[in-house]
């Protein structure tokens, strides 16, 4: 249990540090907390920076969603009766790391709305022009969640949801390891084709944690009865 806690805290640690270096790029020197306000009073130098393009904000109202089905896998394993200690800790770990990222990315759409010039440029297009007042408050439509890849199917919840033990032990790895590879393609592109900051950020921190997730969940796989 000590080994357990000890290695949660320490990639919990590394995970906080990577928030707050994400929140320094757009000048905040304040907490994730209170990334909001500080955007608010930043609201003119996220302008002058480069400013998000329509792939950028795409890859945030698409990341939003995912996690949180990443966040509703998670919890539905926790509620299972006799899942393994270990498949629990990564759940929670989970939890813990996509709810933080889930706030900074709200907090960051707000940043960007309050940032938008009164008349843009017209709604942009993906990896060049950028994206105009009407494209950050109205959402990408396909173009964002066409990219959502790796997502469980209703009936996959439910599957979860009526599983205990083994079963659900197994179910959620294998359904979390799709999800995450879904998650690598998304980061994958914007740290390809994005121009802000941010998402750059974001998009690193995606490859690095769930590759390195996947890993561990592919351990698991290989050890269970």
């Amino acid at each position: 249990m000590r080994n357990r806690i000890a290695a949660l805290g320490v990639v919990l640690a590394a995970t906080t540090g990577l928030a707050a270096a994400a929140v320094v790029t757009l000048g905040a020197t304040t907490s994730v907390a209170s990334a909001p306000q500080a955007a608010a009073q930043r609201a003119t130098d996220a302008a002058t920076a480069v400013f998000p393009t329509l792939e950028d904000h795409c890859y945030i109202e698409g990341m939003i969603p995912h996690h949180e089905q990443a966040l509703e896998l998670s919890r539905l394993v926790l509620d299972a009766a006799g899942v393994r200690e270990r498949t629990r800790a990564l759940a929670e770990f989970i939890v813990a790391d996509q709810t933080a990222e889930i706030g900074t990315m709200r907090a960051w759409q707000d940043a960007w709305r309050r940032a938008m010039p009164a008349e843009g440029t017209g709604a942009g297009h993906a990896g060049g022009a950028h994206a105009g007042p009407a494209a950050v408050v109205t959402g990408c439509g396909d173009h964002g969640h066409a990219e959502m890849k790796g997502m469980a199917t209703p009936a996959q919840l439910a599957a979860l949801a009526a599983a205990e033990g083994e079963a659900a032990d197994r179910m959620f790895l294998e359904l979390m390891i799709v999800h995450h590879e879904g998650a690598l393609e998304m980061g994958e592109r914007a740290v390809r084709y994005g121009s802000n900051a941010f998402v750059r950020t974001s998009g690193k921190h995606v490859l690095v944690e769930q590759e390195r997730e996947i890993s561990a969940m592919t351990a698991l796989l290989a050890e269970a009865p």
